[in-house]
């Protein structure tokens, strides 16, 4: 026998290749390129509606300025309005803050507008609260405030033309000067135009009664004032002379009723004797009536 054995070779079968997972990277890929691609459209899309939005917000602000400083001119805005809506808009749009078109407007206000304004405030201060112009000294003292500061603006110069003695001359301000005005009437003023303190009260004489009787003064011992028909002086010594003329009518028509109490009595009295008289009388011819039948006798 020889050495050599039959040698068998084995086949491997046709099994085709399985490619399923590679091309599901590839899909995946694909898939990834596609959302960067649109991702880079959506923000190139985006930059360019934004740079467009900026584009078009930077071309209205020159006339938005414009109209800010025509409306601050004619007094429809005040200054820290203007400037407002200058950063609102920079901020609004992510423009460059236009800090160089406030500071001119600023120096436009504070230069231009401001002063004009300020004289006419003062001007109409002095009129509206005082009811005359004011002086050339008074418009500068009131102006330098301005300028240092105490006076904000020209509401606080009509709170300090309020607080001065010549509004509280010309216009009373306390309740009780007007309580006193509607009783009493307005105060009088002297030559120079301030108010005296003194009112003039009317008195109508007719509304005070009279007494009838005979001699009251006589029978009272007290004799009744003669009442002007106007009393003037302070609100103090007019309601004194009215509380004489009440406490006069109280007395007359006490007076009055004391005397018609006086006569009821008077009468009450004489119908009283009156009728005892004409009992006596009964009784008196009684008993002589009763003296003559007992004569008889039956």
């Amino acid at each position: 026998m020889g050495g050599g054995g039959t040698q068998v070779q084995y086949q491997a079968p046709n099994i085709p290749k399985d490619d399923t997972f590679a091309k599901y990277l590839s899909y995946q890929q694909e898939r990834e390129s596609a959302a960067e691609r649109r991702a880079q459209q959506e923000k190139a899309e985006a930059a360019a509606k934004e740079a467009a939005r900026r584009e078009s917000a930077q071309s209205a602000y020159g006339g938005l300025r414009s109209g800010i400083e025509s409306q601050l001119k004619q007094g429809l805005i005040s200054y820290s309005d203007a400037t407002g809506q200058l950063r609102d808009y920079a901020a609004k749009y992510d423009l460059t803050p236009p800090e160089s078109d406030v500071a001119g407007l600023t120096k436009m206000y504070t230069e231009e507008l401001l002063p004009g304004r300020r004289a006419t405030g003062v001007e109409a201060a002095y009129e509206e609260l005082l009811g005359r112009q004011a002086t050339e000294a008074e418009k500068g003292k009131a102006l330098e405030r301005f300028q240092q500061g105490y006076y904000s603006s020209v509401q606080d110069l009509k709170d300090s033309l309020a607080k001065s003695s010549e509004y509280q001359d010309k216009f009373n301000q306390s309740y009780l000067d007007n309580y006193y005005d509607t009783m009493f009437g307005k105060q009088s003023v002297d030559e120079t135009g301030k108010k005296t303190g003194q009112r003039a009260f009317t008195f109508d004489k007719n509304l005070l009664p009279s007494y009838k009787g005979t001699d009251l003064a006589g029978r009272a011992q007290v004799t009744t004032p003669e009442f002007a028909d106007k009393f003037t002086g302070t609100p103090a010594e007019i309601e004194e002379q009215l509380q004489n003329v009440r406490d006069t009518r109280k007395y007359l028509y006490s007076a009055g009723l004391t005397n018609l109490q006086g006569e009821i009595d008077k009468e009450t009295q004489k119908l009283k004797n009156e009728g005892e008289k004409e009992v006596s009388k009964i009784k008196s011819q009684g008993a002589i009536y009763q003296q003559l039948v007992g004569s008889f006798s039956f």
